[in-house]
Protein backbone atom coordinates (compact mmCIF):
# COMPACT_ATOMS: atom_id res chain seq x y z
CA UNK A 1 0.00 0.00 0.00
CA UNK A 2 1.16 2.95 -1.00
CA UNK A 3 2.57 5.03 2.15
CA UNK A 4 -0.10 8.33 1.75
CA UNK A 5 -2.94 5.61 1.44
CA UNK A 6 -1.62 3.63 5.04
CA UNK A 7 -1.53 6.68 6.83
CA UNK A 8 -4.90 7.39 5.75
CA UNK A 9 -5.98 3.82 6.69
CA UNK A 10 -4.64 4.06 9.94
CA UNK A 11 -5.82 7.53 10.69
CA UNK A 12 -9.84 5.74 9.61
CA UNK A 13 -9.04 2.97 11.04
CA UNK A 14 -8.43 5.08 14.42
CA UNK A 15 -11.23 7.05 14.26
CA UNK A 16 -13.79 4.86 15.27
CA UNK A 17 -14.66 7.02 18.59
CA UNK A 18 -17.80 7.61 15.98
CA UNK A 19 -19.89 6.16 13.81
CA UNK A 20 -17.76 6.00 10.05
CA UNK A 21 -20.26 7.73 8.14
CA UNK A 22 -20.81 10.92 10.90
CA UNK A 23 -18.58 13.71 11.62
CA UNK A 24 -17.86 13.82 15.49
CA UNK A 25 -19.51 17.55 15.31
CA UNK A 26 -22.90 16.70 13.95
CA UNK A 27 -23.21 13.36 15.87
CA UNK A 28 -27.07 12.31 17.18
CA UNK A 29 -27.24 8.79 18.47
CA UNK A 30 -29.73 7.15 15.87
CA UNK A 31 -33.49 6.85 16.87
CA UNK A 32 -34.86 3.08 17.38
CA UNK A 33 -37.40 1.07 15.35
CA UNK A 34 -38.92 0.70 11.95
CA UNK A 35 -40.56 2.96 9.67
CA UNK A 36 -43.21 0.19 8.09
CA UNK A 37 -44.56 3.25 5.56
CA UNK A 38 -41.25 3.07 4.16
CA UNK A 39 -39.49 0.32 4.73
CA UNK A 40 -36.45 2.13 6.30
CA UNK A 41 -34.62 1.18 9.25
CA UNK A 42 -34.46 4.40 11.96
CA UNK A 43 -31.23 3.00 13.41
CA UNK A 44 -28.35 2.45 11.49
CA UNK A 45 -27.15 -0.21 13.81
CA UNK A 46 -29.65 -2.34 12.39
CA UNK A 47 -29.08 -1.85 8.92
CA UNK A 48 -27.46 -4.95 6.50
CA UNK A 49 -23.99 -5.10 7.08
CA UNK A 50 -22.79 -4.31 3.14
CA UNK A 51 -24.84 -1.16 3.86
CA UNK A 52 -22.05 -0.11 6.50
CA UNK A 53 -19.30 -1.51 4.74
CA UNK A 54 -20.30 0.66 1.12
CA UNK A 55 -20.50 3.52 3.24
CA UNK A 56 -17.31 3.32 4.51
CA UNK A 57 -15.21 2.47 1.89
CA UNK A 58 -17.18 5.78 0.47
CA UNK A 59 -15.93 7.64 2.85
CA UNK A 60 -12.39 5.72 2.44
CA UNK A 61 -12.69 7.20 -0.97
CA UNK A 62 -13.52 10.45 -0.21
CA UNK A 63 -10.93 11.20 2.01
CA UNK A 64 -8.07 10.15 -0.30
CA UNK A 65 -9.49 12.44 -2.65
CA UNK A 66 -7.78 12.24 -6.00
CA UNK A 67 -5.10 9.20 -4.53
CA UNK A 68 -5.73 6.25 -5.68
CA UNK A 69 -5.38 3.61 -2.97
CA UNK A 70 -3.62 0.33 -3.04
CA UNK A 71 -4.20 -3.33 -1.54
CA UNK A 72 -7.77 -1.77 -0.50
CA UNK A 73 -9.40 -5.30 -0.45
CA UNK A 74 -6.61 -6.60 1.89
CA UNK A 75 -6.95 -3.60 4.14
CA UNK A 76 -10.77 -3.79 4.47
CA UNK A 77 -10.21 -7.82 5.00
CA UNK A 78 -8.19 -6.88 8.10
CA UNK A 79 -10.29 -4.35 9.69
CA UNK A 80 -13.44 -6.63 9.59
CA UNK A 81 -11.80 -10.03 9.90
CA UNK A 82 -9.82 -8.71 13.48
CA UNK A 83 -13.14 -7.42 15.48
CA UNK A 84 -14.75 -10.45 14.31
CA UNK A 85 -11.90 -12.87 15.57
CA UNK A 86 -12.16 -10.84 18.73
CA UNK A 87 -16.20 -10.61 19.24
CA UNK A 88 -16.42 -14.70 18.91
CA UNK A 89 -13.70 -15.65 20.76
CA UNK A 90 -15.13 -13.40 23.83
CA UNK A 91 -18.53 -14.88 23.20
CA UNK A 92 -16.99 -18.36 23.45
CA UNK A 93 -14.89 -17.30 26.34
CA UNK A 94 -11.65 -18.51 24.50
CA UNK A 95 -13.20 -21.75 23.45
CA UNK A 96 -11.13 -22.12 19.82
CA UNK A 97 -13.12 -24.82 18.83
CA UNK A 98 -16.04 -23.23 19.22
CA UNK A 99 -15.60 -20.33 18.04
CA UNK A 100 -13.58 -22.44 14.74
CA UNK A 101 -17.20 -23.74 14.33
CA UNK A 102 -19.41 -20.59 14.43
CA UNK A 103 -16.62 -18.54 11.83
CA UNK A 104 -16.85 -22.11 9.65
CA UNK A 105 -12.87 -22.02 9.79
CA UNK A 106 -10.50 -24.96 10.57
CA UNK A 107 -9.27 -24.73 14.32
CA UNK A 108 -5.85 -24.88 12.48
CA UNK A 109 -6.89 -21.66 10.70
CA UNK A 110 -8.19 -19.88 13.48
CA UNK A 111 -5.03 -20.11 15.37
CA UNK A 112 -3.28 -18.87 12.20
CA UNK A 113 -5.42 -15.55 12.20
CA UNK A 114 -5.39 -15.33 16.09
CA UNK A 115 -1.72 -15.20 16.03
CA UNK A 116 -1.65 -12.83 12.65
CA UNK A 117 -3.65 -10.55 14.94
CA UNK A 118 -2.00 -11.04 18.64
CA UNK A 119 -4.87 -12.54 19.92
CA UNK A 120 -3.44 -15.30 21.54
Amino acid sequence: MAPHAQHNANHFAKSSEYPADYNKDEYQPPTQGFDFASQNYTNSAQQPLRVHVERVVRQYFAMLGDEMPTDLYELILKQVEEPLLSVVLEKTRGNQTKCAQILGLNRGTLRKKMKTYDLM
